[in-house]
């Protein structure tokens, strides 16, 4: 389908497969972009809930100990590469 001259997505996706969707991107900042555009795509909205279970597990791959003393690192919570990583 075609809609303002771009290709529209056309099949639907529940909030689950949403998340889902956004907890495979590699940074917090990346799932919280995919999944704000796919809920738009499927006219749904988004809630706290739904950043805080993001963020929680972002967190959890980190791992908690680190993220209490280092927050969420630079790799994680953008898209901006450590210097280290360069």
């Amino acid at each position: 389908m075609i809609k303002n001259g771009k290709e529209q997505n056309v099949v639907p996706t529940t909030r689950k497969q949403n998340m889902g969707a956004a907890k495979a991107c590699d940074t917090y900042n990346e799932a919280v972009t995919l999944f704000r555009r796919m809920q738009h795509a499927n006219n749904m909205g988004t809630g706290e809930d739904d950043f805080d279970e993001l963020e929680e597990y972002f967190i959890n791959k980190q791992g908690l100990t680190d993220y209490l003393e280092n927050g969420l690192t630079v790799g994680q919570a953008s898209n901006a590469q450590t210097w280290d990583s360069r």
